[in-house]
């Protein structure tokens, strides 16, 4: 993998961070506002708040007053924020609780600092030199190394299982075991190495492989539903590759008539067709079954067909670990 292409598959991998924080984000605000809904309602009055001051500034063509206008906001803003705060802690919640949470707050998770020209975070370029000190690119079998996975509470054990059980199905594929694969856990487990190791195994037994993000078959739904005719053949590929691979399902966007719909059709067709497909995700069959339904969750998990490899542990990446 060259440096470019590194560069790139980094800046996958923050865009899908954002959409996770965005999920969470969206997810603590539910459970916040179902244990107290004013606020909710306080939120609202936040948002409303800067908008009408923000049309207010800019009709008023007086420099004093449109100070006033922002200091009169800023005012009022700070009792709304110091009221949301007492309730949260009248939860016994964090009073940033309602606040997205960056892996990095120096970027925010966009991997970027700094006005035009930005240049990369410092978090962004220490990723980058891990994956090159270590030989990111060679994300094989062969490359595998466990000893570097802490052995507490099993953790090493469970991904030399995963790592057997995935080596066996790339070998045995097309003929292996099982048709379809879900490899969850948190993040920073080595679900997407094992993904990687998967694809290029196969690929090098000469079977045609494909290997996508969920943001970009997202996208290849979005082209299909809009009727896109720039990428119209994008979901179609999709469909009709003979074995899919998926990472980070799960941190798509979530739109009407979209993701739901195209994805179960995605994954019904191809089980339909015996086509094979491997998805690695955060998320917990109840989640999956939460965000997408009951449909979409018994396909990814047919008992007769998949295997569902759950991965658990600290974050390997938090340990300097890829």
């Amino acid at each position: 993998m060259t440096r470019a292409e590194r560069v790139r598959a980094l800046l996958d991998e923050y865009a899908r961070q954002r959409y996770q924080n965005e999920r969470e984000q969206r997810e603590r605000e539910r459970e916040a506002f179902a244990r107290d809904p004013e606020l909710e309602a306080l939120r609202a009055r936040s948002v409303s708040l800067a908008a009408q001051s923000l049309r207010a500034a800019m009709n008023e063509p007086d420099a004093d007053k449109r100070r006033a206008i922002a200091g009169d906001m800023r005012q009022k803003g700070a009792l709304l924020n110091a009221e949301t705060r007492r309730r949260l802690r009248a939860l016994g919640l964090p009073e940033d609780y309602l606040e997205e949470h960056y892996r990095c707050p120096v970027c925010r998770d966009t991997g970027y600092v700094g006005d035009a020209p930005a240049r990369f975070c410092a978090c962004f370029e220490r990723r980058l030199a891990m994956g090159e000190q270590s030989g990111q690119g060679a994300q094989t079998f062969e490359a595998f190394n466990a000893a570097f996975v802490p052995e507490e509470n099993g953790q090493r054990a469970r991904l030399l299982e995963a790592k057997g059980l995935l080596e066996e199905f790339a070998d045995r594929y097309p003929q292996a075991r099982w048709r379809n694969i879900v490899l969850s856990g948190a993040g920073g487990l080595g679900k997407s190495f094992l993904l990687n190791c998967v694809y290029e195994r196969v690929n090098s037994r000469g079977f045609a492989a494909t290997r996508t993000t969920a943001y970009r078959m997202f996208d290849a739904m979005r082209r299909r539903h809009v009727g896109d005719a720039e990428d119209a053949d994008g979901f179609a590929a999709l469909l009709e590759t003979p074995f899919l691979l998926v990472d980070d399902l799960g941190t798509e966007p979530m739109m009407r008539n979209i993701t739901v719909e195209y994805l179960f059709l995605l994954i019904n067709e191809r089980m339909e067709a015996g086509l094979s497909t491997m998805a690695t995700t955060n998320l917990t069959p109840a989640q999956i079954q939460e965000r997408y339904g009951e449909r979409v969750c018994s396909r990814l998990f047919d008992r007769a067909s998949a295997l569902t490899i759950k991965l658990e542990g600290k974050d390997l990446r938090l340990h300097g670990i890829r």
